[in-house]
């Protein structure tokens, strides 16, 4: 999927520039062009984390006292994989997500990134930065739902794995909920 295509798919979502309900951390989408095709970066958190270790995410954080969801996602992707803010043009935010287990509350932006930046994980908190196309994140068997509660019907949890970018690798939680709705905007054009 060209990153064009992409674009116009998110061109028409309607969810504010900026959440206006109250925000705990942000992340940023970023989308980068790699032969010709969108990919997404995401990161494979540090093993010695207290937070969520080897978990796969996008580049984020808790907001700083004052700080803007936006400019908190901005910020953190550039402490965590060195992505400069002026290298992103963001098309849009998926509004506010609440957490299941913590209930915190997370802004998601998707961004566009010009060029072919050099990325660099920040080893304190980043054990790897994968880049996955987003078509393959659309294949055939690569994601799927499961019910998680005492009757298996409390919350869907949404998991994507088995692309050759992931490896052994596992997409699930808030990271997949963004993925699944992102993919959801851009399929539905088709």
């Amino acid at each position: 999927m060209p990153v064009s295509r992409l674009r116009r798919a998110l061109a028409g979502w309607t969810a504010p520039p900026e959440p206006r309900e109250p925000v705990h951390s942000a992340v940023l989408v970023p989308v980068v062009e790699r032969d010709g095709e969108a990919a997404l970066v995401f990161i494979r958190r540090a093993s010695d984390l207290a937070r969520d270790p080897d978990h796969i995410a996008f580049p984020g954080g808790h907001l700083e006292t004052g700080e803007r969801p936006l400019e908190a996602a901005l910020r953190e992707s550039s402490e965590e994989i060195g992505l400069a803010p002026e290298l992103v043009e963001v098309v849009c935010s998926f509004g506010v997500i609440e957490r299941g287990h913590s209930r915190e509350r997370v802004a998601p932006f998707v961004g566009l990134v010009t060029g072919r930046p050099c990325l660099v994980g920040d080893g304190r908190e980043v054990a790897a930065i994968l880049e996955v196309p987003v078509a393959s994140l659309a294949g055939e068997g690569i994601s799927w739902q499961e019910h998680w509660g005492p009757d298996g019907s409390d919350r869907g949890v949404r998991f994507f794995a088995g692309t050759p970018e992931l490896g052994d690798d596992l997409i699930w939680g808030l990271t997949a909920h963004i993925v699944w709705e992102l993919l959801a905007v851009v399929f539905a054009e088709t």
